[in-house]
């Protein structure tokens, strides 16, 4: 059985905890219970028993947390904040939900009786907001993930935001911006002498690596002898401090394949690296990461930003986003030869579609010129 509340004691016999919230100072209010099952009793019979009791034990313990009437919006955003946001969400989302809520939803719904709020409220708030059709996308989500819980705990009756319309008008399609082969290399020329935010530019070109998962490598995760990294973490910033997270998605979590001019690049950075922490010692702190400050914090990938940009304008190129070297990288693979799937899979994207959807116009202008090419060499 896989409901979380319930842990396997003995043989037969199970511990029930059941969440009742915090109180006034913040204290998490639990409640347990042991429950045994009679000896001899048949698995699949014994599960269901289990299963039985557990949710009979939650409803005695939630029963004056039930329906609310009169609970407020802004008391349902807490109680999700704190007991399901605080445990399921990753660190990052739940700070991105918090200001989200706290910067567009509860100045409009705060004070209202959160079973007051209907479906049309909702379509209202999500279709008049001045913000791009992305932006209230994502705040629908939110807002009902909130009522999702709310519902699921018996705090309201319903979920307004199933039906809700929001924003669908669509900016004018703009193809994705990247460098062209000549322009990446004069950016890399630009980069060519060592320094930490040289070398995270050509790694970010040469890899197609995001940014966070550039600046959240550690070196276990560096195979010199078979030339590869593994992603698996990602620096993410969230309440005041940039901390390492899990990858965007499962999908994110992957190896790349280094060229030997990459695999050369992180070498001579780590020499220089080795040397500077040999100076700093014990104050260095993250020892672990690859790419860091001159005393080894965190880098700021606001910087990599800005420093690219300026690079790029000193040396007559397009003023891209370091989002943008991704997006070089793709165009690159996909001129050369690379198949859709295996650019989709070194990109760690969910499925092929969402890399055809990004770089589906390249793909076709490249499947283009293949066949100008193969008409030519047969007439």
């Amino acid at each position: 059985m896989d409901i979380k509340g319930i842990v396997q004691r003995g043989e037969n016999t199970y511990r029930f905890t059941v969440s009742c919230g915090f109180d006034g100072n913040g204290k998490h209010n639990r409640k347990t219970m042991t429950f045994k099952v009679p000896e001899g009793t048949a698995p699949t019979k014994a599960e269901k028993m289990v299963v039985d009791a557990y949710l009979d034990f939650e409803a005695k313990c939630k029963g004056n947390q039930r329906f609310k009437a009169n609970m407020k919006f802004k008391e349902l955003v807490e109680i999700y904040l704190a007991e399901y946001a605080a445990r399921e969400l990753k660190p990052v989302t739940k700070y991105n939900y918090e200001q989200d809520l706290r910067l567009h939803v509860l100045p409009v719904f705060g004070n209202r009786k959160a079973n007051s709020i209907t479906t049309a409220d909702m379509t209202t708030f999500l279709t008049q907001m001045d913000k791009a059709s992305e932006t209230t996308r994502k705040l629908r989500t939110v807002i009902s993930s909130v009522f999702t819980y709310g519902k699921s705990q018996g705090y309201v009756t319903q979920n307004p935001c199933v039906g809700a319309l929001y924003k669908t008008a669509q900016a004018p399609v703009k193809k994705t911006k990247f460098l062209n082969k000549e322009q990446c290399q004069t950016l890399m020329a630009a980069t060519s002498e060592y320094s930490i935010i040289n070398t995270i530019i050509q790694f970010l070109l040469f890899t197609g690596m995001r940014i966070g998962e550039c600046l959240g490598l550690t070196w276990d995760c560096v195979d010199f002898e078979h030339n590869t990294v593994t992603i698996v973490h990602n620096l993410s910033f969230a309440y005041g401090k940039w901390y390492l997270s899990t990858p965007k998605t499962e999908d994110s979590e992957r190896i790349i394949k280094l060229s030997e001019y990459t695999k050369n690049l992180l070498l001579i950075h780590q020499q220089h690296q080795n040397k500077a922490k040999a100076i700093v010692g014990s104050a260095w702190a993250q020892p672990d990461v690859v790419f860091t400050s001159s005393i080894g914090n965190f880098f700021d990938r606001t910087y990599v930003n800005k420093y690219l940009k300026q690079t790029c304008a000193a040396h007559g190129l397009p003023e891209i986003s370091v989002h943008k070297l991704r997006h070089s990288n793709a165009s690159l693979l996909i001129n050369s030869g690379a198949a859709l799937k295996a650019v989709s899979q070194r990109l760690g994207h969910c499925n092929i579609a969402i890399t055809a959807d990004i770089y589906g116009h390249i793909f076709d202008s490249y499947e283009a010129r293949m066949a100008q090419s193969l008409e030519q060499n047969l007439l």
